[in-house]
């Protein structure tokens, strides 16, 4: 009876941990929470913009990161926004912005 109780722990604990872990790796399906840590995030053809360290406007297709034209109307605006709101950037990309990578949606 008493290796029967150790092993049902242990499974449980096993299905625990893996729980925990696969949350950890979760990418969320929705949009990303409008306004958090001061930023609202831009979209290029439904999906989350993101910048690199000089603002420079991107998004995830598929996993790949795609670089937003230089050619297109939306990037000076983008670019913009980048430098108006780089700070509350950084803080929205650290807690949430990673999570939205797989999203694609309709743009707002």
């Amino acid at each position: 009876m008493a290796v029967h109780l150790v092993r049902s722990f242990a499974v449980a604990v096993l299905l625990c941990s893996s729980a925990a872990l696969g949350s950890a790796c979760y990418v969320e399906e929705g949009p990303p929470p409008a306004y958090a840590y001061g930023y609202d995030p831009q979209y290029y053809d439904g999906y989350v913009v993101y910048y690199d360290d000089v603002g420079r406007p991107y998004y995830y297709m598929d996993g790949a990161v795609v670089w937003v034209p230089v050619a297109s109307p939306l990037y000076i605006g983008l670019v913009s926004h980048w430098r108006l709101h780089a700070a509350a950037y950084h803080h929205w990309y650290g807690h949430y912005g990673y999570g939205f990578r797989g999203y694609h949606g309709h743009h707002r």
